[in-house]
């Protein structure tokens, strides 16, 4: 955990995020081979469009290279699967959801001189170009389609539904931190394993939420629903009256005090 969150404060996201990958399935390829294939799909870029500066004429041409000539695109059938938050198999795939096709998309853009960005929009994570007098194009991740003020505004009312403000608060459009993306990484692929009954997975997914995020009470409630699930009520118990402490007016807290009420009146031969 602790060279994750240093490579976390290096601001280097896809280097961690391939280095999250590892601890949820083998790989076979070390990070250097990443790192090198964003190098030579740059030098590719380079030569066959010619981008050897940041306008917005060679972004277009960088959203070609990347969604055609790489065929970079998101699983429309499978979208919310477990792999598509696994760096190293949407780089070997080149498959991945709005989150993790933004990651490359950023480090493939940054390679090439552009100021590139994460926008961590609720439902649906975007990408930002930055050019001269805060001229801005943002990009949808999944497909390479510049998005308009209205476009913009349309999916951020399309994803929340009725919200008491008529217009769209500027802050969802702020760009996202290197930790910010991994956070939402890790929330992406939590609900991949837990989707999937993988609750082994899961646990250590939130074991590293609770990590980066030590003082989240609804990190803590997860963690004891997992623990739960595996037959780990002391541990689960513990979380639990954590979450009903720090967080006493959540709807969910009936149902959790039952939880509560239930592994505090088991048998100490449970609690191993």
């Amino acid at each position: 955990m602790q060279g994750l969150k240093q490579i976390i404060a290096n601001h280097d996201v896809l280097h961690a995020a391939v280095v999250l990958a590892r601890y949820f399935h083998l790989g076979h390829k070390p990070v250097e081979h990443y790192t090198q294939l964003i190098e030579d799909w740059s030098n590719t870029a380079r030569a066959r469009y010619a981008i050897h500066s940041a306008s917005p004429q060679t972004l277009r041409s960088l959203i070609k290279f990347f969604y055609l000539d790489l065929a970079f695109t998101a699983d429309e059938q499978d979208f919310f699967a477990s792999q598509h938050s696994l760096m190293d198999h949407v780089l070997d795939y080149r498959t991945g959801n709005p989150l993790s096709l933004a990651i490359v998309f950023k480090t493939l853009a940054s390679a090439l001189g552009f100021k590139v960005e994460g926008v961590n929009f609720p439902g649906h994570f975007l990408i930002r170009c930055e050019f001269a007098e805060q001229q801005f194009i943002y990009i949808d991740p999944n497909n390479g389609r510049e998005l308009t003020k209205a476009d913009l505004e349309a999916l951020y009312f399309s994803i929340l539904g009725e919200v008491e403000q008529e217009k769209m608060p500027p802050e969802v459009l702020l760009s996202a931190t290197c930790e910010e993306m991994m956070v939402r990484l890790l929330h992406n692929l939590k609900a991949a394993y837990i989707n999937a009954q993988h609750f082994q997975a899961a646990l250590t997914v939130v074991e590293f939420l609770v990590g980066l995020c030590p003082d989240d009470p609804y990190e803590r409630r997860d963690r004891g629903f997992l623990l739960h699930q595996l037959d780990c009520p002391q541990v689960a118990l513990a979380d639990y009256q954590y979450f009903l402490r720090q967080c006493p007016h959540d709807p969910a807290n009936a149902v959790l005090a039952d939880q509560v009420k239930h592994l505090t009146a088991l048998p100490l031969a449970t609690f191993h």
